[in-house]
């Protein structure tokens, strides 16, 4: 039977060879592929001990986990000895199986089912005493392409036609081989099916990434038949998988021992020489970490450190060999690319400098990130597909120690950025591995052996909310440490994380325990929570400063007070709520020839990414005083989370307390020379009522009425900072957010608001609801109802106005190009320069595009003919420069109305029906 087992294909797609020539082999045979696979999965298990400790919830030891899931993923493709299968490559039908039957192709992973559970279910009892624990491992492992594969219900006669019996009695030839030579004559397993069901998903992932790294011809090249299973077993797949694994980038990197706060940052403080930690990050230095996964809660000021806190116990989870790498999840694309450009600059320290360790950047514009882009290095590895086993890159290679590296492999896929050793992106691309969502098990598979940091973790509506505990819950439950970072978390919001980190851990959903200091309600706190035990300690303020509030009755008062301050040399921002009253904000501001920055989402991507390194420029840390005097930026909520901003002069529209505390941390953020020898916070707001009407907010702010629509907390938060009239840290912090959120501050609002208030908290319930529905039920394992893999409509990652995409042009040449095309963004390729000339609307105010003339029609077609599959529901609009103006217009439509877009680089898109 071996010989026979050698004439079925597995892979029938060879690279030419260099040159171009032909390959010499045409095919690999499906049971070298299979072994391939194994042996990735075999060399995986013995080098990355996190690994193991991964999959010991099965309760077997080392050995026995290593033979089980070599054999499990030996069997990945059964589906492949199908007639339709192997009729996809007509030339290589092995000619034994008899005429192709009509029955359509079901896909090799669906035809592993059929056949797993129509001729092979016996088999799972001889593996273990209960042979469902085997069925949810081997469907594990049959999901392999992303998803939980479906198993159809087939009669014997329909089996019988997909197979038939040559086929079926080879392929249990083959499972008995593959029995024979990992498991040997072993008694049946224990395995229980609560146990398989846990592991079920990390064990998707696993087969994942070993199915990639064994289809890849440049380290496995195509084999012709020969070679016993045994023999291909020890002179191709082993050796071949070892090299795979030594150049791909997926081990861990070593990390350093656990050094000091000195050692991992010193390149970034460099320039200043200071390196004495402060108060929270001596605490992450020093205190005794619980043994087992545990959740850290660092609640401290803006600017006091919270990030370096957070990788400092990164770090020492990682020199344990506890951890690794780390990924840090942070609100948006912004505050993703802000951090990853920290951290690209010390990440290296963490790990010994004979490594190339690997730091990653997830989220959907990552491409199109300079520095992201410069650190993909090209090991080399993937040109090597020819000329025996590929070798490494030589560590002489230029500057590849001298510089960040990211491997070619990682960086190549979002969904394999959690196999860095550092990642760095946004919440969503983590909150992706607890939906149903395609490779989410990769996802879930690296995220659990790394340690989770959630920064900004106050940011989130009530929907993300219990995403983020759905994640917190999986990560504890497979072993995982995870940190959140914050300077304005709510009570409320502190112990649901808690409960569902517990609820991982095993304990009682919603168990907390009681800290018999209640030193819960210091600030600065520091809160360990591990199984069975939670401490919390208090820790000293970075610094203490009592920041005034003034308050502003209208935006003309708030525009008076930019002008002075300009005029006096400072570094001024305006923060306000929307799109719109920033744009007429900065318009005002331009008819006094003050030529303010403007920061805010509605630009060109290739626009924002620009404006963006220019707003750091010019009022980041270490801006200088020639770039900052006199300088303003209106901006809306951008700038109000994770980045490094520092102002002279701060006015904020009104917001939600913790809202107007994140902005009062861009205020005289950094130790310099100041203007004004004054500090103080300004804050546009209505008049505080005590019986006010429904109309408070909305009166003074249309726009933003729509944007934070729970006007009571409004109320609330002038009530609470007029009240106090100034922000005090530490120690006000914690009472002045618990004065808008606590539940008792609630009862205090007027009746005419009282309507918002429950209006909200309608909403939120309805949003943690829509949550716990869409997220997967791990409970259930690697299975098709596990969630709505099955539906048409994306599960979301955040809840929120649909959005239209739209693609900015102009003509030049006579064709339509890019807006971000050559000299606007050099050297970008057709795809990137598209990419990057996208901005996002409503779809309340554009769903489509103008009708174009006849003339058009054709360049529109070129135009388009550069797009991929997954840009036909794009708006393109056509900019035409009006020099009157100065600036760019273009025309696009809502259902039967034309829409007309207003653009520049300096403002961004203004939108406006005819």
């Amino acid at each position: 039977m071996n010989g026979s087992l050698l004439q079925y294909w597995g892979k029938a797609q060879p690279k030419p060879l260099p040159g171009g020539a032909a390959a010499h082999v045409p095919w690999h045979p499906l049971v070298y592929h299979s072994l391939d696979v194994a042996a990735v999965g075999q060399v995986l298990l013995r080098r990355n001990d996190r690994l193991d400790s991964l999959f010991d919830r099965l309760g077997l030891d080392g050995p026995e986990t290593e033979a089980l899931f070599c054999f499990l993923l030996a069997l990945h493709d059964l589906g492949k000895f199908s007639k339709p299968f192997q009729a996809k490559a007509p030339q290589s039908y092995p000619p034994f199986l008899g005429e192709l039957s009509s029955l359509p192709d079901l896909g090799h992973s669906r035809a592993s089912h059929v056949l797993w559970d129509n001729a092979l279910a016996d088999v799972a009892g001889a593996i273990a005493t209960d042979a469902y624990a085997v069925d949810v491992l081997v469907g594990a492992v049959f999901g392999h392409h992303g998803t939980p594969v479906e198993r159809p219900a087939f009669s014997t006669v329909e089996v019988e036609r997909l197979f038939g019996g040559v086929a079926t009695a080879h392929a249990r030839g083959f499972v008995e081989a593959m029995r024979a030579l990992f498991l040997q004559e072993a008694e049946p397993l224990e395995i229980e099916e609560d146990a398989a069901k846990s592991v079920s998903f990390p064990l998707a992932g696993f087969a994942v990434l070993c199915d990639w790294l064994g289809s890849n011809q440049a380290c496995f090249p195509y084999v012709a038949p020969g070679p016993s299973l045994e023999a291909y077993w020890q002179d191709f797949a082993l050796p071949r998988a070892e090299n795979a694994i030594s150049v791909s980038g997926v081990l861990p990197s070593r990390s350093t021992v656990a050094g000091g706060y000195e050692a991992l940052f010193r390149q970034q403080h460099r320039t200043s020489g200071d390196f004495v930690p402060r108060p929270m990050q001596t605490w992450a230095e020093r205190v005794a970490l619980p043994d087992g996964p545990f959740l850290a809660l660092i609640e401290d000021d803006t600017g006091s450190g919270k990030t370096e806190t957070a990788i400092m116990l990164a770090h020492r989870l990682m020199a344990a060999g506890r951890a690794a790498g780390f990924y840090v999840a942070l609100p948006t694309m912004a505050t993703a690319n802000a951090m990853f450009d920290r951290l690209a600059d010390v990440y290296a320290n963490l790990f010994v400098s004979e490594t190339q360790p690997s730091c990653a950047l997830a989220h959907g514009a990552r491409a199109l990130h300079p520095r992201f882009r410069e650190m993909r290095l090209n090991a080399g590895w993937l040109e090597q597909a020819y000329g025996g086993i590929a070798s490494p890159a030589s560590a002489a290679d230029e500057d590849v120690t001298a510089s960040a590296a990211c491997a070619d492999w990682i960086a190549d896929d979002r969904r394999r950025t959690f196999l860095a050793d550092v990642g760095v992106g946004t919440v969503d691309q983590a909150i992706l591995s607890v939906l149903p969502s395609k490779f989410q098990s990769l996802r879930l598979l690296g995220l659990s052996q790394r340690v989770l940091i959630l920064d900004e973790i106050h940011a989130y509506d009530a929907y993300v909310q219990q995403e983020i505990a759905t994640l917190l819950e999986l990560q504890a439950s497979l072993g995982g440490s995870a940190v959140l970072l914050s300077a304005t978390l709510p009570a409320d919001m502190r112990q649901r994380y808690v409960a569902a980190f517990r609820k991982g851990l095993g304990e009682a959903a919603g168990a907390l325990l009681e800290d018999p200091s209640s030193s819960e309600t210091t600030y600065p706190l520091a809160t360990l929570v591990s199984s069975n035990d939670q401490q919390a300690t208090p820790v000293t303020a970075t610094r203490n400063r009592v920041l005034p509030v003034r308050f502003l009755a209208t935006p003309d008062a708030a525009l008076v007070e930019v002008v002075d301050a300009a005029r006096a040399g400072c570094a001024v921002a305006y923060i306000r709520n929307t799109v719109d009253d920033v744009l007429a904000a900065a318009e005002v501001l331009e008819r006094q020839d003050l030529s303010p920055l403007v920061f805010h989402a509605r630009y060109a991507l290739a626009d924002r990414l620009a404006r963006e390194r220019e707003v750091l420029a010019a009022f980041g840390r270490d801006s200088m005083p020639d770039q900052r005097r006199g300088r303003i930026l209106v901006a809306s909520q951008v700038v109000e989370q994770s980045l490094d901003l520092d102002f002279d002069v701060l006015i904020s529209d009104l917001a939600p307390v913790d809202l107007v505390i994140q902005r009062a941390g861009r205020l005289w953020r950094h130790e310099r020379r100041r203007p004004r020898s004054v500090c103080e916070l300004l804050v546009v707001a209505p008049a505080l009522m005590e019986a006010p009407d429904a109309n408070w907010y909305r009166r003074l702010f249309p726009r933003a009425a729509a944007v934070y629509k729970d006007h009571a907390r409004l109320w609330l938060t002038v009530k609470a900072l007029q009240h106090r009239r100034a922000i005090e840290s530490p120690e006000g912090l914690r009472p002045l957010i618990e004065a808008v959120y606590d539940v008792e501050a609630e009862s205090k609002v007027p009746a005419a608001l009282a309507g918002s208030l429950l209006v909200a908290e309608g909403r939120e319930s309805a949003e943690r609801s829509a949550a716990r529905y869409n997220v997967l039920n791990f409970s259930k394992g690697y299975v098709r109802d596990s969630g709505a893999w099955d539906s048409d409509i994306h599960t979301p990652t955040r809840l929120g106005e649909p959005m239209t995409v739209l693609r900015l042009a102009c003509l030049k040449g006579g064709r339509i190009v890019p807006w971000a095309d050559p000299p606007r963004q050099r050297d970008a390729a057709p795809w990137m320069a598209w990419r990057l000339s996208e901005c996002q609307a409503r779809q309340y105010w554009i769903d489509g595009e103008a009708e174009w003339s006849a003339e058009m029609k054709p360049l529109v077609e070129a135009a388009k003919a550069e797009w991929g599959r997954f840009d036909e529901s794009k708006v393109l609009v056509l900019l035409e420069h009006d020099e009157v103006s100065g600036l760019w217009n273009g025309r696009c439509r809502k259902r039967d109305r034309l829409v007309t877009v207003a653009y520049s680089p300096s403002m961004g898109m203004r939108l406006s029906r005819d």
